[in-house]
């Protein structure tokens, strides 16, 4: 039998593990470390606590914290493939070895200035160059990279997956002070447009809204500010990072899921609302009409009073359809990360000339 071939997969932001890439690092990695693939052996690069972590079928490597003496030159040449899983790396392989580079958004031409814009465009654009293979999370993220940088080889697309315990705890979490509550959730950032959340509440004095996430930068300093000067402290209630437990615990008796993220490289809290039979409210733009499609609802406008009517409007034809939320539920389960992984796995096989 031939030998194996060897695959690194940059894992590093396991060190983020309550982030959005943090949480696709941990499930792709429990994925990958299940399969037992004849012709494959895979080594995660990974922070120093989670080496170990996947079990001992595959590798690990914990970076140098000196990255030029151990990267990229001596340690690329061990691997035959490496699969950077997203677009922010600190380290990469000698020009020799394939890369396959997955972008997940192009967020920051909307939000940087145009000098950080100018750079970070350099930079993908040299690791496009490089890339064997570029992978986007939505059919939207891949239209902007087409627009916005160079490829040299066509650019395929593969969704992330959604991976939710379904069993939910008894207790509701600490911060909970109320039955009914609508929620939005994901960390502190402009495109999130929370701002237009907190300006709804203020209009909509019979309801309370959660928005779970980590508020430690500073457009959550402004939210929350926000949320102090309107006095809206016993109604918007910001928990900041909060467990996997609790998270389940709010998609599970959530009234709703608000969602007005103005740019989005899949909009994952879409999807998890949905697996629990939830209605979802959302911005029409960016890729989130791609990934909600006729299952959700959406906002006609940012202003409040058209928020709280679109709101109305939603869940009002929620429940006069019994059957919604069990459409919801088998809608999101199209999103697996099993579905995810197997796509990249024949992704490698193709590339190493493999035929299982």
């Amino acid at each position: 039998m031939a030998a194996k071939k060897h695959i690194l997969v940059d894992l590093l932001r396991l060190k983020h593990i309550n982030t959005g890439l943090g949480q696709v690092c941990l499930a792709y990695g429990a994925e990958l470390s299940k399969i037992r693939h004849p012709h494959f052996q895979f080594t995660f690069l990974v922070p120093r606590n989670f080496a170990g972590y996947f079990g001992d079928h595959v590798n690990y490597i914990v970076p140098s914290p000196i990255k030029h003496l151990l990267f990229p030159q001596r340690l690329s040449k061990s691997f035959d493939l490496w699969h950077a899983i997203h677009q922010d790396i600190h380290y990469y392989p000698d020009k020799c070895i394939p890369l396959v580079f997955t972008i997940h958004d192009l967020n920051f031409i909307w939000e940087k200035t145009q000098m950080k814009i100018r750079r970070r465009k350099n930079k993908l654009n040299f690791f496009l160059q490089r890339a064997a293979q570029t992978i986007a999370i939505s059919n939207y993220t891949k239209q902007d990279i087409e627009t916005n940088l160079s490829t040299k080889s066509p650019i395929e697309v593969i969704y992330n997956g959604v991976n939710l315990a379904t069993e939910v705890k008894e207790e509701p979490p600490t911060f909970i002070n109320t039955n009914r509550f609508l929620l939005a959730i994901g960390f502190f950032k402009p495109n999130k447009n929370y701002q237009s959340l907190v300006r709804l509440m203020n209009e909509y004095p019979e309801k309370q809204l959660i928005i779970a996430g980590a508020h430690n930068t500073a457009y959550g300093k402004t939210i929350l500010e926000m949320i102090r000067k309107k006095g809206l402290q016993n109604r918007v209630i910001t928990p900041g990072t909060i467990s996997e437990a609790d998270k389940i615990w709010l998609y599970a008796h959530c009234d709703a899921l608000l969602f007005p993220s103005t740019n989005e490289g899949m909009g994952l809290p879409i999807i998890e609302a949905m697996r629990f039979g939830k209605p979802v409210i959302a911005a029409r733009q960016s890729c989130i009409p791609e990934f909600g499609k006729e299952y959700a609802y959406y906002f006609s406008s940012f202003e409040p009073t058209a928020m709280r009517q679109s709101i109305e409007d939603g869940l009002t034809d929620y429940h006069r359809h019994p059957e919604r939320a069990e459409e919801l539920k088998r809608y999101s389960e199209q999103f697996s990360w099993g579905k995810h992984t197997q796509q990249y796995i024949q992704l490698f096989e193709r590339l190493l000339d493999i035929h299982p």
